[in-house]
């Protein structure tokens, strides 16, 4: 970076923000027992504490989607507003008592958005604003609910937002990420180019502020599009609306043959090269392996934002039966709403059904739009699922390959964004990983770190790799805030400086990816 970048950042650590008064510390050196801020919170919200006798507890301590992530804390706080967790905030940073907190709890790894008995949860549980503007141009959603939440508010409307695919995937993380949508294809990320009007947020200080892009916030604004929770506490988004009429979508799972793996992959190159001649299109591809598989299960949900699909072109590639054949015409586009799918899918990751409970990993592969580039990644997966025999061996297997299209549209829709997505067709491969027992996280460790080094080899070999990492799909340890760019890594670097010179989010709240600890 020039040195006359790094310098006309510098007054952004001072300017326009007062919050803390004198010197500020920039570590918790002295960090006291989590008990005496647990008693605090207690005595002034009884009914929104739970200390691990208090029934509501164990369910609170087990939203998070993997059970690594069951940290058992201190205690857990379920703040109802933005007042309730500014003095939450003050009081945590007064007493140096490190904290975490959880939205949804998609994110796999273990501590990024929970803490163990050292600390205290902050839930999200309460803070559940989900509220359509009279004028219905906005769509107000607090960190609490679910994708799912939302859609099935906007039920009957004819309107949606750009939010998350998957109705148990939580709002905040998906938003502060970035976030892929259904409709990225034609809008991009969906924190990208004013879907967010407005962030409510508790600032380091407790000072309770709304984030605009033309406020006096500005700054804070742009490191919120991708900065992760390394800047404030959003007790709500306000999201532009958008007209939006009842999607057709299907689950497909392709028939097995010699050819489908090439079929598939052509298919998945094509979309990503030539989706933008429709952006109402979209598939969620994955290939999967599990116990007694002798070659991938090869899927894909399938959506298309209108009420005719096309019957020509990439996308109907994945319906047309002569290119890919599909199990019992499971690609059959059909009418179905969001609030209706949401009602559908959600039961599966809930207590007692058959996507919950199990340990989960995610590691994202950026790859070019390059058929080479796809079959790396794919067969090293491959031969590392065979050789170790790992799905019979290991309970609750099962690993998943997910190809997310990134067309030159999406990508280019994605800019002016801390992330510097380059403007071009790319694949963010989300490489997933269930399984059943703790004592097999050290071999399913193993597994991804063998298989994922030789990835890397021969696509850094071949000059296939792209450089951003998204947030969302990271692996603990991978390098995503690097990937935005070293201009970026400094500028959210004084933008943390200037609102948490503290650094309460960074060392008070240390779960997660921090921007602090990036090395450009």
């Amino acid at each position: 970076m020039h040195s006359s970048l790094a310098l006309a950042l510098l007054p952004l650590a001072s300017a326009g923000f007062s919050g803390f008064i004198g010197n500020a510390p920039t570590t918790f050196s002295k960090q006291k027992d989590p008990a005496t801020v647990c008693g605090l919170l207690k005595q002034k919200y009884s009914n929104l504490t739970f200390i691990p006798s208090d029934a509501g507890y164990k369910k609170e301590n087990e939203v998070a989607w993997s059970p690594a992530a069951w940290q058992g804390p201190a205690c857990i706080f379920a703040p109802r507003n933005a007042q309730d967790l500014s003095w939450a905030v003050k009081t945590l940073t007064k007493y140096s008592t490190p904290f975490a907190m959880r939205g949804g709890g998609h994110m796999p790894i273990a501590d990024a958005a929970n803490i163990n008995s050292t600390g205290v949860q902050i839930s999200s549980t309460n803070l559940n604003t989900l509220k359509l503007s009279d004028d219905k141009q906005t769509m107000s959603v607090g960190p609490g609910p679910r994708w799912g939440d939302v859609w099935e508010a906007l039920d009957g409307t004819n309107l949606t937002v750009v939010g998350g695919r998957l109705p148990p995937v939580g709002v905040p993380g998906l938003l502060l990420g970035g976030g892929i949508s259904y409709f990225s294809n034609a809008h991009g990320l969906a924190s990208s180019n004013g879907k967010i009007k407005a962030y409510e947020c508790v600032l380091a200080d407790g000072t309770i502020a709304t984030v605009t892009a033309k406020g006096k916030y500005s700054d804070l604004y742009w490191a919120l599009l991708g900065g992760g929770s390394n800047y404030a506490l959003v007790t709500r988004f306000d999201m532009q609306t958008f007209y939006a009429e009842t999607p057709l979508r299907a689950e497909a799972s392709f028939e097995e043959s010699d050819t489908i793996k090439d079929a598939y992959l052509d298919a998945l190159l094509a979309m990503t090269l030539k989706g933008d001649e429709d952006t109402a299109a979209a598939v969620i591809p994955v290939a999967r392996w599990g116990p007694n598989f002798t070659v991938p299960s090869y899927e894909a949900s399938l959506f298309y934002n209108g009420s005719v699909a096309p019957a020509s072109g990439v996308f109907s590639s994945f319906y047309n039966n002569s290119i890919l054949p599909s199990v019992n015409k499971s690609s059959n586009l059909q009418p179905l709403s969001f609030a209706r799918y949401s009602q559908a899918f959600r039961p599966a990751f809930q207590p007692g059904g058959p996507g919950y409970g199990f340990r989960q990993k995610f590691r994202v592969v950026p790859i070019k739009a390059d058929r080479e580039a796809m079959d790396i990644v794919h067969d090293a997966w491959l031969d590392a699922m065979k050789a170790s025999g790992i799905a019979e061996r290991v309970p609750g297997f099962f690993s998943g390959l997910a190809y997310n299209c990134v067309t030159k549209t999406f990508a280019s829709q994605s800019q002016n964004m801390p992330q510097n997505v380059e403007p071009v067709a790319q694949f963010w491969v989300e490489e997933s990983i269930s399984w059943s027992n703790a004592e097999d996280d050290a071999e399913i460790e193993a597994l991804v770190e063998d298989f994922n080094a030789k990835i890397e080899t021969q696509l850094e070999a071949k000059d296939l790799a792209v450089a951003y990492i998204y947030l969302n799909d990271a692996d603990k340890g991978q390098k995503a805030f690097e990937s935005y760019g070293e201009e970026s890594v400094l500028k959210l670097k004084a933008i943390r400086a200037k609102y948490d010179p503290k650094k309460v989010f960074t060392d008070l709240m240390p779960g997660g990816f921090k921007v602090d600890k990036a090395k450009c």
